[in-house]
């Protein structure tokens, strides 16, 4: 499976992002592939299949979805009419500070972390498709951006940055508005726990918050602890410490990053936080730990 990395499709290292209209032909495939860098799809055309993570479901005009780094993801035109698409392609330290703003918003983390997350279930049904006059707005803003970042002019890079924001907060209003109970729906409450346990371990270095994460469920803050504690064995922000915790080791263990850079990279912005918790869970700190692996 090929997988593109910023370098290869994106404008440049101080500015890695990309936009641009594509048109598949009937019955033209796109095979599985995976990127180190967001991809935006907004369908404008046409209709096809998308499979993403080895589930599958159809796409059409007006759906809207997200492809976050190193998901495997392909695409199938329908038969009868080309599928036309806007890709925006863009990595996340670009909007790395407006990210951690927007998962502040309820309808935001659904859009951007809920919704990839539950086009693996096979009763999924949450997508985004935007009504006929969300629509046209939708295709203002993508012009919009299209045009500064073809043009290139004087500051097109701040303007770019700036609709793109846009656009994110226009598309959460949207997906606010569409009915769904994600992480409820026909299951169990134990599946639901352990559910929503791969989702913190799929997303331990984003800004998502219990209350967040307990609104998933459409539970109290308290009653999602107790019940994540039940069938989990820990409270939430220790499954998620734990899990950050391992990845940190890997990474102190497999790569020359630096303290700071793994910290941040696992989602602790405040290094001595990060040292304390490490010093508790592992018994030495990142330092000590990385140089004893060395040794071995």
């Amino acid at each position: 499976m090929t997988r593109f990395n910023n370098e290869q499709l994106l404008e440049s290292p101080d500015f890695p992002f990309h936009l641009a209209i594509y048109p598949f032909q009937p019955g033209e495939a796109v095979p599985p592939h995976s990127h180190e860098f967001i991809e935006f799809v907004y369908v404008t055309g046409g209709t096809g299949t998308h499979t993403y993570r080895g589930s599958e479901y159809p796409i059409g005009e007006g759906d809207v979805f997200v492809i976050e780094p190193d998901a495997e993801h392909a695409y199938q035109t329908g038969a009868a009419d080309p599928l036309v698409v806007y890709n925006i392609l863009v990595a996340p330290a670009l909007v790395s500070y407006e990210l951690q703003t927007l998962s502040k918003v309820a309808s935001f983390v659904d859009f951007f972390y809920v919704e990839p997350f539950l086009r693996e279930s096979a009763q999924f049904q949450s997508h985004l498709k935007l009504r006929p006059h969300e629509r046209l707005e939708m295709r203002q803003l993508l012009e919009r951006i299209l045009e500064e970042y073809r043009e290139k002019r004087l500051g097109y890079r701040i303007l770019v940055k700036t609709r793109l924001i846009e656009m994110l907060v226009f598309l959460s209003r949207c997906y606010s508005g569409t009915l769904h109970k994600p992480m409820t729906a026909n299951a169990s409450e134990e599946k639901t726990m352990r559910r929503v346990a791969e989702f913190i371990e799929r997303h331990h270095a984003s800004p998502l918050t219990l209350a967040q994460v307990s609104q998933m469920c459409s539970l109290s803050p308290s009653a999602f602890t107790a019940k994540f504690k039940q069938h989990i064995g820990k409270t939430f922000v220790e499954y998620r410490n734990d899990v950050r915790i391992g990845m940190a080791k890997r990474l102190l263990t497999t790569t020359d990053m630096t303290i700071l850079s793994i910290s941040q990279e696992v989602g602790f912005d405040d290094l001595s936080f990060f040292n304390k918790l490490f010093k508790q869970a592992v018994g030495v700190s990142p330092g000590q730990f990385r140089k004893s692996e060395r040794q071995k």
